[in-house]
């Protein structure tokens, strides 16, 4: 089941927010690391 959690718009820069769900839920704080994973076709966000 998936669930939407956000959304974020590209900038000219190609920088995107993280939604604050998504920081809430992944405990993000300024500085960390986020990895992005190819998975079965799709892009998975981690926290690093």
């Amino acid at each position: 089941m998936e669930k939407k959690l956000g959304e974020s718009k590209v900038t000219r820069r190609y920088q995107v927010t993280i939604p604050k769900t998504v920081r809430v839920f992944l405990e993000i704080k300024e500085g960390d690391m986020v990895v992005f994973v190819l998975k079965d076709g799709e892009i998975v966000v981690r926290k690093g």
